[in-house]
């Protein structure tokens, strides 16, 4: 058989004859799926064939349709498949025209099959040689029956080592971790099962050649009741762990499986009783018993994790709840979780993950001025130079450390190389790629490599509040003002809402000349701040509200909030600069750089500050900052 290129007329009448088959008919929006892709294929739009235009165009997605979170397209490309496969092995087998969707994309293929014909000598008389059957003796028949019985075997061993392999042989081999269920449903130990989960997660993510889902991913599926097809399906997995935690006092069960989402059963599966401390023992078991299940090989960074431990299960247990505390990025959770990883290091000085935990958590509060300057920062890089001297090979200790450099030191070059050796030792890390994008390359104006970044991390954890929302401002410091309000909306259906996402999304749509929208979204800010939303808007609320003239009004009582100390400079300056004060734009301005404020690193980029980009004095403030040598 050879094959030819279809003309259009051959294409579309096959399309006609397959979704009229019976298979397509009861198929739902198969047909009109496969026909959207046909016709466009036709007409030379493949550009269009992407999943954001298809969840719009085909499956009735609104407009702020996000792939990442809704997999609709995916799921529906894989039923088409099959259903074709299905066809052409049925009703369609005797088809000249075949229609396929390759995998890992959605533009359609069209082929034509030829017979070869191939020149025969001229038939001569055929000569019939008669055979006598003869029954096969008993012994025989024993050994064709087993063997038989053992092609069956091969058979089936072949399809299970088959498939394995090419889990295996694929760039990366996918496992979603389900959240372990907390068995007995005692409260306290929500923080724990929740704890383990994200450890194995760290364990399995420092094998080689596996790939894992991030936890805010898979935390849509916790007290669901989805099957393993469907979680599969939803984040595109090949493999599901699941288990469940039990802990009494000073025991801990375990139970964890490793389970084919397409027929659901175990690849691998084992439970552990064992006393609490060997917790980090039962961590690198699982993780390196799903190695073995999957035939992977098991790289350094795996072997370096399980240094990572303490030896006093109180003070794992207070890291722990650190941890779940600093996740639900709040002030509130943010100031409690340095109270637990502060205990934990009571317990055990030389645990680097709670240092470097430690040392995020007061930079994060550190910018959102939740605590003074003087106590936040130095406390940052002092506990991020402790992490990495104890564990040099702790991507979290880099990430941190970059943070402080970038955010308070204003040590750029320092804190890219930071940030690029977090990436170095886990470029798995959607934190790495976030921290370098957010606290290095978009306060140097670096876009396109802070687009990469930002893609990168996305890809790896979608629902990671932070990084979705510091990559909203980056579209508006694009001037991309209708994107970015996409992605704070985006941002604000996450459960980790900080109250500035709602102040933020106001100034995009102020930007967008979105007004009306503009003020809700001010007045909600000021209600999660614990303000009285009704009350008049002031300074750069009134003006993306579309109210200069409030705005103009408010300026003198803005001003003595600033020198009271209760208002930033940074946010007076960006006032005066988008009311044409410039000259007093930059003289604030001059004073915010002269006490360190936190925002002072977003002076190069601020759409707010762009009127006074060409003054002469703002590139002397640059200077000031160490931003005037970047592009």
């Amino acid at each position: 058989m050879t094959e030819q290129q279809p003309t259009t007329q051959e294409v579309r009448e096959a399309l006609g004859r397959i979704v009229e088959s019976a298979g397509f008919a009861g198929a739902g929006r198969l047909s009109s799926f496969l026909t959207y892709l046909v016709e466009r294929t036709l007409g030379g739009e493949t550009d269009r064939l992407k999943e954001s235009v298809l969840g719009v165009e085909v499956f009735q997605r609104s407009t702020e349709y996000d792939p990442r979170t809704d997999p609709i397209v995916r799921v529906e490309a894989r039923r088409l498949r099959s259903r074709l496969e299905e066809y052409y092995s049925a009703a369609g087998k005797d088809e000249e025209v075949r229609i396929e969707l390759p995998k890992g994309g959605y533009v359609p293929t069209f082929g034509k099959r030829v017979a070869a014909v191939a020149a025969q000598p001229a038939a001569k008389q055929p000569v019939t040689i008669q055979v006598e059957s003869s029954p096969m003796p008993k012994g025989w028949r024993l050994v064709g029956i087993l063997a038989g019985l053992a092609a069956i075997g091969i058979g089936l061993g072949y399809w299970q080592t088959s498939y394995m392999r090419r889990v295996r042989e694929a760039p990366l081999a996918t496992v979603a971790v389900l959240p372990f269920a907390n068995v007995g449903g005692v409260a306290e130990n929500e923080y724990f099962s929740q704890g383990l989960t994200e450890e194995i997660m760290d364990r399995l993510a420092q094998v080689k050649g596996l790939k894992v889902i991030s936890r805010t991913v898979m935390a849509q599926f916790k007290g669901r009741d989805a099957g393993l097809d469907e979680v599969a399906g939803r984040v595109n997995a090949s493999m599901v762990l699941e288990g469940s935690v039990r802990r009494q006092g000073e025991r801990l069960r375990v139970t964890a499986r490793l389970a084919n989402p397409k027929d659901g059963s175990s690849v691998w599966s084992q439970t552990y009783d064992r006393p609490m401390k060997d917790v980090f023992a039962v961590q690198d078991e699982i993780a390196q018993s799903i190695a073995n299940a999957l035939r992977v090989q098991v790289g350094p960074a795996a072997t370096n994790a399980s240094k990572r431990t303490t030896s006093s299960i109180e003070a794992y247990n207070a890291f722990l709840k650190g941890k779940y505390q600093a996740n639900l990025y709040s002030r509130q959770g943010l100031q409690k979780s340095i109270e637990y990883f502060e205990e934990c290091l009571k317990l055990d000085p030389d645990y680097a993950p709670a240092l470097a935990g430690l040392s995020s958590t007061y930079s994060m509060l550190g910018y959102y001025n939740s605590l003074p300057a003087d106590v936040a920062w130095p406390n940052a890089r002092r506990t991020a130079e402790r992490a990495i001297a104890l564990d040099p090979t702790l991507a979290d200790a880099h990430s941190a450390l970059g943070l402080t450099l970038a955010f308070h030191d204003w040590k750029w070059r320092e804190a890219e190389a930071e940030a690029r050796r977090a990436i170095e030792i886990d470029d798995g890390s959607a934190v790495a790629h976030g921290m370098y994008a957010a606290a290095v390359l978009l306060p140097e104006g670096r876009m396109k490599e802070c687009r990469v970044e930002y893609r990168k991390a996305l890809e790896l954890d979608p629902l990671a509040s932070f990084i979705n929302f510091s990559y909203a401002y980056a579209l508006q410091v694009d001037g991309r003002y209708e994107d970015a309000v996409t992605q704070y909306k985006r941002t604000l259906e996450l459960k980790n809402i900080h109250p500035d996402m709602y102040w933020d999304l106001g100034m995009a749509l102020g930007f967008a000349g979105r007004h009306k929208e503009a003020e809700e979204a001010m007045r909600k800010s000021m209600e999660m701040h614990g303000g009285d939303p009704k009350r008049p808007l002031t300074g750069l609320q009134a003006y993306f509200a579309g109210d200069v003239e409030a705005a103009k009004r408010s300026l003198p009582a803005i001003e003595a909030e600033v020198r009271l100390g209760h208002e930033d400079h940074m946010d007076l300056a960006r006032t005066y600069s988008m009311m044409g004060e410039k000259q007093k734009a930059l003289e604030t301005l001059a004073e915010a750089i002269k006490v360190r404020e936190s925002q002072v690193i977003w002076i190069k980029v601020d759409p707010r500050l762009r009127p006074l980009r060409d003054e002469p004095r703002f590139k002397e403030l640059l200077h000031q900052v160490g931003l005037d040598a970047m592009p």
